[in-house]
């Protein structure tokens, strides 16, 4: 860490140490007012820096590690992460090897890298995660992290480098590296012209990338200065010595996407959002009649929440109905256009009203299986210990509850102001952050253990 710090920061006036929000965050040792921290480009890791330091590093191996890597891992469709993950692999294989003699900086990150806790999904057990598919099918997000692991590929990566430079990289050593990466990544703008044209890179930026989330107490930004292309941290107002260091990874929270990326919930105060699998998952008369409505007529399966959160406790939320017209095959069977256009107020009040009931009746359900799978958490014999998926499932219990209780004291229903106090028909700023849906009539094939 010393290393790290001398690097980055001319006179140490930042530390790292333990956050109040968990694990480790960054902190100014001195008060401060503007610049925090100033970092050569060439000190972070980038797709394109990455490209730079393979170069200079003499990897006179056969056949080349990092070029070899690019070829085995990243031969799919073009990914920054995937790539950027793919040097960082590449980089601890020859340190193994012994080449990153001369490299400290680099030698110390990977370290950073390798110790770093992360309470996403990529360090569970995969028989774990499958079951949690059972009870939750329709999650995009974690289905996605379900079948990467599924595909074997980290396995056989281990075995590639194995075989072909007689090192040793265990399956749990990149998995970490993989799930460490994710995590850590920020997009960092790069100067592409002297026009004052900029592009974004998904990048590593060391002792920056210690710097926590906290969208309602954020007292710090980062951006690039053009004039020396160095990224610079600044305080938004003046800091005194000891004050931790709080950034913004993103102005929307979306909880299961914050969760799977970076692995935690943010409590901050404030709005925050999270899209729930309902249409085709939830089983009622006619609810496959609905589904494939909503199918054909290419509205969301899921359902959009925004919650409230004030002083890390969840304490309102609204269903956010802006632009998603799911609820319109409750009204008619014609295209959505038709039936929004034709319909009275009564009549969409009546089906949002009947939505509602729907969805308390089925999170009622949704409770008490989930309350299940958290015993069934708990009861887990994990390998290594890890259950980081028992996160969501407390999210999940915490957000059902909400509802429910929120539908007892208010009793919605249709002709009464009350069913706006749940249902959010306002917000498009939101629409654009919701997560793909999954029709569950598409099935995809998942292994069993």
């Amino acid at each position: 860490m010393e290393a790290l710090l001398a690097v980055n920061s001319v006179d140490s006036g930042v530390s790292v140490g333990p956050s109040q929000l968990g694990g480790l965050g960054l902190f100014v040792n001195k008060d401060i007012d503007g610049e925090i921290l100033r970092i050569g480009r060439e000190h972070t890791y980038s797709i394109y820096t990455c490209l730079e330091l393979s170069k200079k590093i003499k990897d006179q191996t056969e056949p080349p590690v990092i070029k070899s890597l690019l070829g085995f891992y990243c031969n799919g469709p073009p990914n920054e992460t995937r790539i950027l993950i793919c040097y960082m692999i590449g980089f601890e294989v020859l340190r193994r090897l012994g080449k990153l003699e001369g490299y400290k900086e680099l030698q110390q990150y990977l370290n950073v890298l390798l110790r770093t806790e992360i309470g996403n999904l990529w360090q569970d057990e995969e028989p774990l995660l499958e079951s949690y598919y059972e009870l939750e099918p329709g999650n995009s997000l974690v289905n996605a992290t379900l079948l990467e692991k599924q595909s074997g590929e980290v396995s056989e990566l281990s075995r590639f480098i194995s075989e072909t430079w007689r090192v040793t990289f265990e399956e749990h050593a990149i998995q970490q590296l993989v799930a460490a990466v994710r995590s850590r990544t920020l997009e960092v703008p790069r100067k592409v012209s002297d026009d004052d044209d900029f592009s974004v890179d998904v990048t590593l930026v060391p002792l920056l990338d210690f710097a926590n989330h906290d969208n309602s107490k954020q007292n710090a930004y980062f951006d690039l200065d053009p004039k020396t292309d160095e990224i610079v941290l600044l305080a938004k107002r003046p800091l005194s010595g000891g004050s931790e260091v709080l950034i913004s990874y993103t102005p929307v929270e979306e909880m299961t996407r914050m969760f799977i990326t970076y692995g935690f919930y943010p409590r901050s105060d404030g709005l925050k959002v999270v899209d729930v699998p309902f249409w085709g998952y939830h089983h009622f008369d006619r609810s496959e009649e609905l589904a494939q409505y909503v199918f054909q007529q290419r509205q969301p399966t899921n359902l959009q929440f925004v919650l409230e959160y004030a002083d890390g406790q969840l304490v309102d939320l609204f269903l956010n109905m802006a632009s998603n017209y799911s609820f319109a095959g409750l009204i008619g069977p014609d295209d959505v256009p038709t039936v929004m256009e034709n319909a009275s107020e009564e009549q969409i009040d009546g089906a949002l009203s009947t939505l509602l009931e729907l969805v308390e009746s089925y999170f009622a359900e949704r409770v008490e299986r989930a309350q299940e799978f958290a015993k069934f958490c708990d009861d887990y014999e994990a390998e290594n210990g890890t259950k980081n998926i028992r996160q969501l499932v407390q999210f999940h219990l915490e957000l059902y509850n909400k509802y429910l209780d929120k539908m007892r004291q208010i009793a919605p229903r249709a002709g009464s102001e009350s069913l706006y106090d749940l249902v959010m028909v306002d917000g498009d700023d939101w629409v654009e952050h919701r997560l793909p849906p999954v029709y569950n009539f598409l099935t995809r094939e998942l292994a069993r253990h």
